[in-house]
């Protein structure tokens, strides 16, 4: 009994910290699509504690599918494996096109199967992963396995970004499917690669990439087989390889893909300036080329109505808390406060416009109380409002119809028509003191 409760305690200490044991189960998938062709996996993922066939932790976990090289096996990467699994990642090395003459098409074709049979994995109430899986997923690969993962993800709307580790060029092309590749792509290319050359292999695909985002990635006097710690048969291959240690290559790859991944599946929002600073400071790396927006946009006041600059993906914030239902590209604003846009052009997290302080002088919103007469509305304040303009705006933020009153009744009310337009409205009242906006039907 004490030593189960000392397991347990360790395993919660770990958890605490962010860092699961890694546990493994050798699993083989068979898909119904090919015959029920056989894909025997290694699959190692947070444990409750390490070892073979460990219960899973509790939480969901994002997928990383990791194509092996040519010749090479799964258990030439246990680096990978020890890099990320404890920080919260299910990592799937599928064991299959291990021979001298494998079948790339087939390889690519076992990863995306495998991201499908992951997110099944996590609904099935018989498998160990039930309710264990993220609906975040990446494909990632070393040369063949690289090149591999871009066939698997040409086309193929279920992986959410991709890392090619010296990605081969494979036939079928892996340039030309990398053409129908929408997800954030990274290639990561050592300089002194004597396996697949870079002019050959790593830059055509990464040129041939059609997604909106994309970073090539140069690792001064990298090689190409030290991606792997067990790297076997790659180094026959590769004569003269690059000064880079293995260590030092496979710790800057590191630095670059853990805030990748973090951003693209764990909705890390920060881990994208993470990113980038890595990019700068990492002095193992050469030149970097990028081809990615993700521009801040800029919003503006224009008398009361907050515009964006861009023209999609809006969430309008105050004082960091999302505003409901508020989507469009302007919002008509009622309250004093911070206000700001996201929008959410990388990934799933928001990128945030500048902030306008809104200071809204005058009485307090529950002075002033609204009723509708079918056609006619009645405006009613407790205390006296002079200089009045009502406004009467779309929901994208349009206006509609104004008028301007110069001072309320002697009952401080105001009764008026409502104007003729159809639908969910926005109406707006500001005076000398005090300011309101309310949604009409």
């Amino acid at each position: 009994m004490k030593k189960l409760l000392l397991i347990l305690f360790l395993a919660a200490w770990s958890n605490a910290f962010g860092q699961f044991p890694i546990g493994n189960r050798t699993i083989t998938f068979n898909d119904p699509a090919r015959n029920n062709r056989a894909i025997q996996c290694e699959v190692y993922y947070p444990g409750v504690s390490a070892g073979n066939n460990a219960v899973v932790a509790t939480g969901e976990f994002p997928i990383i599918i990791f194509g092996h090289g040519f010749t090479m096996q799964p258990t030439a990467y246990p680096n990978w494996k020890d890099e990320f699994v404890p920080d919260g990642y299910i990592m799937i090395f599928p064991g299959t096109e291990t021979s001298f003459s494998p079948s790339h098409e087939a390889f690519g074709l076992d990863i995306r199967f495998l991201a499908n049979q992951m997110q099944a994995e996590g609904q099935n109430s018989s498998s160990p992963f039930y309710q264990r899986v993220s609906n975040r997923t990446a494909m990632m690969g070393h040369s063949m396995g690289g090149g591999s993962a871009f066939l698997a993800a040409s086309g193929f709307a279920g992986v959410d970004c991709i890392v090619g580790l010296a990605p081969a060029e494979t036939n079928p092309s892996a340039v030309s499917a990398a053409a129908n590749v929408s997800a954030p792509t990274m290639v990561l290319s050592g300089t002194s690669d004597g396996v697949t050359p870079p002019a050959d292999h790593h830059i055509p695909i990464y040129n041939g990439v059609g997604s909106a985002c994309k970073y090539f990635v140069n690792i001064q006097d990298g090689s190409h087989c030290r991606f792997a710690s067990n790297p076997g048969l790659c180094t026959v291959g590769e004569f003269i390889p690059g000064s880079l240690s293995a260590a030092d290559q496979q710790a800057v790859s590191y630095a670059v893909c853990h805030p990748w991944f973090d951003y693209f599946l764990k909705d890390d929002c920060d881990a994208w300036d993470d990113y980038l600073t890595a990019l700068s400071t990492e002095t193992d790396l050469g030149t970097i080329n990028s081809d990615c927006v993700n521009d801040a946009p800029v919003i503006s006041d224009n008398n009361g109505t907050l515009e964006s600059d861009q023209q999609s993906n809006y969430q309008w914030y105050l004082n960091g808390s999302e505003v409901p239902n508020e989507n469009a590209q302007t919002h008509v604003y009622a309250q004093s406060g911070t206000y700001q846009v996201g929008t959410t052009t990388l990934g799933n997290c928001p990128t945030l416009s500048n902030e306008i302080v809104v200071q809204i002088t005058g009485g307090v919103e529950r002075e002033i109380n609204l009723s509708t007469y079918g056609e006619r509305i009645q405006l009613k304040s407790r205390d006296k409002l002079d200089n009045v303009v009502l406004e009467w705006f779309d929901l994208s933020g349009k206006l509609v119809a104004s008028i301007a009153v110069s001072t309320m009744t002697a009952n401080n009310s105001i009764t008026i028509e409502e104007p003729n337009y159809v639908g969910l409205k926005l109406l707006r009242l500001t005076s000398n003191q005090a300011a309101k906006t309310w949604k009409l039907f």
